[in-house]
């Protein structure tokens, strides 16, 4: 299947609508705790903290976030390898993290990175798997064909040209037209 140009323009809409979302202001006060760097401190990614506090409602809704997200990049990236797809999302769920660093009402946690992440995956693997349902019924198509012209008798041979002097062409000798 070819590339969608909408899924490409819908998935700018989106990742504009995502950006927003998580880099505009906070809707209200944020808890949590935040390493220096954020998700680039890389002792925050070792500690257990990171991966036990925090709410499995908001893991969850970082996941469905980009679910969509990574819908719209598959579609708009068919034909590429799905780990061009992944390694983007993850790129932009890692854009999102690292923004999120100075700002003080967001907090960068490894926890949303892996979660949107996550959530990206399993959008290009949906994505993946209706464009395989969806060749199925063109892969039919063509087996069926090849199986007919493998049971076809094979072609005959062109006929030779017409002469263009024939005997039966002539008028016969005594019959003249009067």
């Amino acid at each position: 299947m070819r590339p969608s140009k909408a899924a490409a323009v819908l998935l700018l809409a989106y990742a504009a609508a995502v950006m927003w979302a998580t880099l505009g202001p906070a809707p209200g006060a944020v808890m949590g705790n935040q390493a220096a760097r954020g998700v680039l401190d890389p002792s925050i990614w070792f500690e257990s903290d990171t991966w036990t506090i925090g709410s499995p409602t908001e893991f969850l809704l970082n996941v469905l976030l980009f679910v969509p997200f990574g819908l719209l990049i598959a579609f708009a990236l068919r034909g590429v390898p799905a780990m061009v797809s992944v390694i983007m999302a993850g790129g932009f769920a890692l854009l999102i993290e690292v923004a999120q660093i100075p700002m003080a009402d967001r907090i960068s946690d490894p926890r949303d990175l892996v979660a949107n992440t996550a959530g990206a995956i399993i959008g290009i693997t949906i994505a993946r798997a209706s464009d395989a349902v969806a060749s199925i019924p063109a892969a039919i198509r063509r087996r069926r064909r090849a199986a007919r012209a493998a049971t076809m008798p094979p072609p005959r041979p062109p006929r030779p040209a017409a002469t263009t002097t024939r005997s039966d062409d002539r008028v016969p000798v005594g019959r003249g037209i009067r």
